[in-house]
């Protein structure tokens, strides 16, 4: 079984996949590291979304605030807390995190702040009658495995609309001037093409949440993109099965704070 989170490590840097796979567990704490501040993330999204249903129609834009954020500071608090005693990581990166996420937040606040004021008013109906024009009945963290296409993973969220599926990954990396990333793009059709066995129902479009600019980006599951990642499974299963060296590409914003860099690169500079 070939794991989603393997394919998304793949494409960013199919030689550190190797290496890593072959060389070092240790890399390990880090994915689920990684997983659990994504979690985190999702809990406090999903907080929001309880809350946007309890606003009323006559609050102001100031009130809407506060009641979106309330309760965020005590779950956030608490869960860097376990994160903290889980992973020994130190007190500044807790810190650095915390403040990475509490600025998320207040963006996606204040943006879902007007929106659900503009909406209350225009609809004069309160929160509860809104949060689905916002947040449609979902799914988070569902995890599925399938013998045929030999993937297992999990979907950040599914989003049900009209009895249709819609997986949607959540991204807190800087996203491209326009669409997303390829890596994006091969990760969620391979969330899409899980749920469509799963649930027996074909995904034509899935999104990727880019929460750094708050913004939701499409993508098409054509078959060129099906096709593209049935080609990284092929690849992945070289390195795995036959132990396939991938060759090294240089990439300043990846090589240079890679903990391989000396293993593909020896003592050259060009790639910081």
């Amino acid at each position: 079984m070939i794991s989603i989170s393997s394919i998304r490590e793949y494409m960013f840097c199919p030689r550190k996949f190797y290496l890593r796979y072959n060389l070092d567990e240790k890399d390990e704490e880090n994915v689920f590291l990684n997983k659990a501040i994504k979690q985190i993330r999702i809990d406090v999204y999903d907080l929001i979304q309880r809350n946007i249903r309890g606003l009323k129609v006559e609050m102001s834009l100031m009130d809407i605030k506060d009641h979106l954020k309330r309760t965020i500071k005590d779950v956030l608090e608490s869960s860097l807390n376990i994160l903290k005693e889980r992973y020994q990581i130190s007190e500044d990166e807790v810190d650095r995190i915390k403040v990475e996420i509490i600025n998320e937040t207040c963006f996606m606040v204040d943006i879902l702040s007007l929106k659900s004021s503009k909406a209350m008013q225009t609809l004069e109906s309160d929160g509860h009658k809104i949060a689905e024009m916002f947040f449609p009945t979902s799914m988070y963290s569902y995890l599925i495995k399938d013998e045929n296409l030999e993937i297992i993973g999990s979907c950040d969220k599914i989003e049900i609309v009209d009895g249709r599926y819609y997986p949607i990954n959540i991204k807190n990396s800087n996203p491209p001037i326009a669409g997303v990333w390829d890596s994006d793009a091969i990760e969620l059709v391979a969330n899409a093409m899980l749920i469509e066995q799963e649930f027996d129902s074909e995904v034509f479009v899935g999104f990727i949440d880019y929460v750094k600019i708050c913004e939701r980006r499409p993508v098409i599951m054509d078959s060129k993109l099906r096709k593209g990642l049935f080609k990284v499974l092929h690849e992945i299963k070289e390195i795995m099965e036959e132990d396939i060296v991938p060759e090294t590409k240089s990439d300043p914003r990846k090589c240079g704070v890679c903990f391989y860099k000396e293993l593909c690169h020896g003592d050259e500079e060009d790639y910081v």
